[in-house]
């Protein structure tokens, strides 16, 4: 009997732990399956989650990540330069009228009539422009508003004076910041190619002389670009690896608009962030509030914008670096690149059109820098850097002339007539 009952409790012993270990194995399960689900619906509303964050956080820009992300990336060489070194001990000018400023009236344009339609007629503005056959030429009026002006040699001589065409001019006293003489300089403006001067001061953040020969493959989309925006060139061809040095100076001399592209691309990786790096040096040199650049060209958007005494100051930074004043100093320059089926064998020959047409023309000083720029919008302009024989030196800018020869005249006339 005894031995009945102790089998009987083995067994109910045996069946309780049984029970035990399938609870706790079914517990196990059910643990198991909950934590399945859970990871589930956990990851499904990550991934709904993620599209809302990643676009929240595309328009705020709210990680540090995501804003190192935004900054450009230089291409080569560019990404071992040190950036805003350049411009250590460099003047930022700011230059601001004075009670001896003199504010130039608006030209009497009746006066020009018969000049403007005979320009028109014989399309003076293009081919014979090119020849300085253009009927501009014969404008020899006398500038009124200045009679009496301080020349160097010849103390108001109105022999030496011209009616100034250009509707908006800045004449600036390097030396002492102030502007000489002004003609709606605070009016905004499309600066066309005068916009590559703040290109390539812009572009000297990321190189220096130890990247000058470093190169950047000219793409399709590059040469698309100028053609479809009817630009001039210096006329590299896609796959063409060109030098940084070909880039800076076919940026200024035939004002290039395929080698502005390649540098905005060769310092920041695409245009796009290199204006972006336009728009904070604008800022960092102090421009006006109505300066803002979307290309590095200067192609016209009702966007670019800016004044003359904005591109003054960008001009005034450019001529104090070495670098910069070689490039828009230059009268000639070749490219390293080469075209023996173009009969070009030591390279692509370019001029600066405005130095070499005014370096003869009598004054009582050089012009040492210049930068031209044309669109539609904004008649012929140009910006010059001159020093007087007396060691003076002045920064001229005009906008909306009626042709690139009278735009050349302008700046005589002024530098004639109204410098030291």
């Amino acid at each position: 009997m005894s031995e009945h009952s102790d089998s009987k409790k083995g067994l109910v012993i045996f069946l309780r732990v049984l029970v035990v270990f399938v609870v706790l194995a079914l517990i196990f399960i059910f643990a198991l399956i909950f934590f399945g689900l859970m990871n589930k619906t956990s990851k499904k509303a990550e991934d709904k989650k993620e599209p809302i964050d990643n676009l929240i956080a595309s328009s705020t820009n709210a990680t540090a990540d995501e804003a190192e992300e935004e900054e450009p990336v230089a291409n080569g060489d560019a990404a071992g330069v040190e950036q805003e070194t350049w411009m250590t001990g460099l003047k930022i000018y700011n230059p601001s009228p004075t009670e001896s400023t003199i504010h130039l009236p608006q030209a009497d344009m009746s006066s020009f009539q018969a000049i403007i339609e005979a320009s028109a007629e014989e399309n003076a503005a293009a081919a014979e422009d090119e020849e300085g056959g253009s009927a501009w030429d014969s404008v020899t009026l006398t500038l009124n508003s200045v009679e009496g002006s301080i020349n160097y040699s010849t103390p108001g001589d109105p022999v030496k004076t011209q009616e100034l065409v250009s509707t908006y001019m800045i004449l600036v006293d390097v030396d002492n910041d102030s502007i000489v003489a002004e003609r709606g300089y605070e009016t905004v403006i499309s600066p066309a190619s005068m916009t590559k001067i703040l290109t390539v001061v812009t572009a000297r953040d990321f190189i220096d002389e130890t990247t000058l020969d470093d190169t950047f493959t000219i793409t399709q989309e590059i040469a698309d670009y100028w053609s479809d925006n009817d630009c001039s060139a210096v006329g590299f061809l896609p796959g063409d690896e060109v030098t940084v040095r070909d880039l800076l100076y076919g940026t200024i001399l035939p004002s290039g608009a395929d080698a502005a592209m390649g540098l905005a691309e060769y310092c920041c990786g695409s245009e796009e962030k290199f204006v972006e790096e336009m728009n904070r040096k604008a800022a960092e040199l102090g421009l006006s509030e109505n300066a803002h650049f979307t290309n590095p060209v200067g192609v016209y958007n009702e966007d670019l914008h800016c004044t003359v005494k904005d591109i003054a100051i960008v001009l005034g930074v450019a001529v104090q670096d070495d670098l910069l004043r070689d490039v828009l100093s230059a009268r000639t320059y070749t490219t390293s690149t080469t075209y023996e089926e173009l009969d070009m064998p030591d390279g692509i020959p370019v001029s600066n059109w405005f130095l070499r047409r005014i370096e003869d023309k009598e004054m009582d000083g050089d012009v040492i820098a210049a930068k031209t720029g044309f669109v539609k919008q904004s008649g012929c302009c140009a910006a010059s850097y001159y020093e007087a024989d007396n060691g003076k030196r002045y920064i001229c800018v005009t906008a909306n002339s009626f042709s690139s020869w009278r735009a050349i005249y302008d700046h005589v006339a002024i530098y004639r007539s109204l410098t030291d």
